[in-house]
């Protein structure tokens, strides 16, 4: 990714709030939407999307799970 493209994905306050909620543990989509309260699922969907495609996060899955 190039440089501008990462810092896009960064400039979004909400993608980094998504950011130090999974910096330490992975944790669950759903979990991410319960603590951003003000959020739709899809939104957070979305911006999980964007920071996994600038390889901010990685996507593992278990079993119907995706931990982020």
């Amino acid at each position: 990714m190039m440089g501008s493209d990462l810092l896009r994905t960064l400039n979004n306050p909400r993608r980094r709030e998504i950011l130090r909620l999974c910096w330490h543990e992975p944790v669950q989509a759903g979990e991410i939407h319960r603590a951003l309260t003000d959020v739709t699922f899809g939104a957070v969907s979305q911006h999980l999307r964007h920071l996994r495609d600038a390889g901010l996060i990685e996507v593992k899955r278990h079993g119907r799970e995706r931990h982020y």
